[in-house]
């Protein structure tokens, strides 16, 4: 049998090597299906490839009642669902890198081949989760512009100078703790706004920041804001909406990006996978 060659290094988050680790004697075999998983999503160029049992038994050499078994496995730890359409049994990746990804996390990859490398691993089969919320409409009022209206009611008065100054507090700053201030102000009936130095801020420190959930890798947060009683979470590649507070979400599931670098898989686990794919 021929090999198609692998251009790009396959690459599985630690959070997932731990949660393989927790199965004790299946870990082999639940590393061993989910990357034959993520090979072949390459090779489609797709995270919901066309991999049949039969498939996966001929190119594991693994008896039909192991693939079944270990693929059980899988779908119970949320990593992965079968997805029919017509007479086919497709197998959706809820977590699967982009060669874009992989370049950022090895530190080989610039920005301009974001948009490229995303449109190559997405199909029309692609369903959007619960978590996916689209962008604000630009009709929706800043938290600036609500500052103003309310000194326009309020018939405070204001200079271009003041506009500057107010402007320039609120720049940079992380919208929850803008609406926080302005919020606060507006209540109490003050003049003016105040925010707490970044240092003091809860939120500040979670900037930079990702998430991996169950079914969602969240790269790099960018903003946080609330909106009817429910935070909303910005990310580079994602927005997510949750009624989870910022500092439990973040211990729940947040990760930095350091992590990924010593990730136990660029050693002794990729010399594993590659001699998985040496059977094939």
């Amino acid at each position: 049998m021929e090999l198609e060659p692998i251009e790009n290094p396959i690459i599985i988050h630690p959070h997932l090597l731990q949660k393989f680790l927790k199965h004790g004697k299946d870990y082999a075999n639940l590393l061993a299906l989910y990357s034959f998983y993520l090979y072949h999503a390459q090779l489609q160029k797709t995270n919901q490839p066309l991999v049949t049992d039969d498939f996966t038994r001929k190119g594991m050499n693994w008896a039909i009642d192991r693939v079944k078994r270990v693929k059980r496995i899988l779908k119970e730890m949320e990593l992965i669902e079968v997805v029919q359409t017509r007479k086919y049994y497709y197998v959706h990746l809820f977590f699967i890198y982009t060669k874009n990804k992989i370049g950022k996390i090895l530190g080989n990859c610039n920005d301009s081949q974001e948009s490229k490398e995303s449109k190559e691993l997405s199909t029309k089969k692609d369903e959007p989760t619960k978590e996916i919320t689209p962008k604000p409409k630009p009709s929706q009022p800043t938290i600036f512009d609500k500052w103003q209206e309310y000194c326009d009611k309020k018939k405070i008065k204001y200079t271009k100078n003041n506009l500057i100054y107010w402007e320039h507090k609120l720049k940079n700053r992380l919208t929850i703790d803008q609406q926080k201030a302005i919020y606060t102000a507006t209540q109490k009936g003050w003049k003016n706004f105040y925010l707490v130095p970044v240092k003091e801020s809860k939120y500040h420190k979670l900037l930079g920041k990702s998430l991996l959930t169950d079914k969602r890798d969240c790269d790099t947060l960018l903003d946080i804001s609330y909106r009817d009683k429910k935070f909303v979470y910005q990310f580079k590649n994602i927005r997510v909406i949750s009624t989870a507070k910022p500092l439990e979400f973040f211990k729940r599931y947040g990760y930095d990006r350091d992590e990924v670098k010593t990730a136990p898989i660029s050693s002794t686990v990729k010399d594993k996978i590659k001699g998985l794919f040496q059977k094939f």
